[in-house]
């Protein structure tokens, strides 16, 4: 059985925040969800924002606060994870955007929080997914071969 949406799309390319879906469970049971367009997941594990350890702190209020204050929380969920993995980077953020993965890296003061959701929202009402924008290129960095980075192969064949 496949995923059935039972709201109705808006007219507009804006998705309507209201989009729930029917997802079946392996018993059987139908559980409801909300469709959205998109996750922001701020790594706060090992090393991430751990000060005893040398790293600046995450900015977490920065995050929940402008995630509240926006008004995205029906299209964009916003996860506080454990360790997302590239250690070395601490303060990372993964954006998931309509299928697309955006790595950031060094997300350490609200301001970055700020250009960060700036740029998700150009993403929402573009309805789609947009190239990173000049002032958070220096923080893009690509972790896997299908990330965002570039067009550009991301390994010399």
């Amino acid at each position: 059985m496949s995923p059935r949406i039972r709201s109705v799309q808006s007219p507009s390319s804006e998705p309507c925040p209201n989009n729930l879906i029917d997802i079946p469970t392996p018993s059987g049971e139908i559980k409801e969800i909300r469709h959205q367009e998109g996750h922001i997941l701020v790594c706060q594990g090992c090393c991430c924002g751990n000060t005893e350890k040398g790293f600046p702190a995450v900015p977490l209020q920065a995050w929940k606060s402008e995630w509240k204050a926006r008004g995205i929380r029906k299209r964009v969920h916003l996860t506080i994870a454990g360790c997302l993995g590239p250690c070395p980077l601490a303060n990372v953020v993964l954006v998931i955007f309509r299928g697309a993965c955006v790595w950031l890296q060094a997300i350490h003061s609200p301001r970055q929080v700020q250009q960060i959701y700036d740029y998700v929202e150009s993403m929402m009402s573009a309805g789609r997914y947009l190239p990173v924008p000049m002032n958070l290129e220096k923080f893009h960095f690509t972790r896997y071969d299908f990330d965002t980075a570039s067009c550009e192969p991301t390994l010399s064949r």
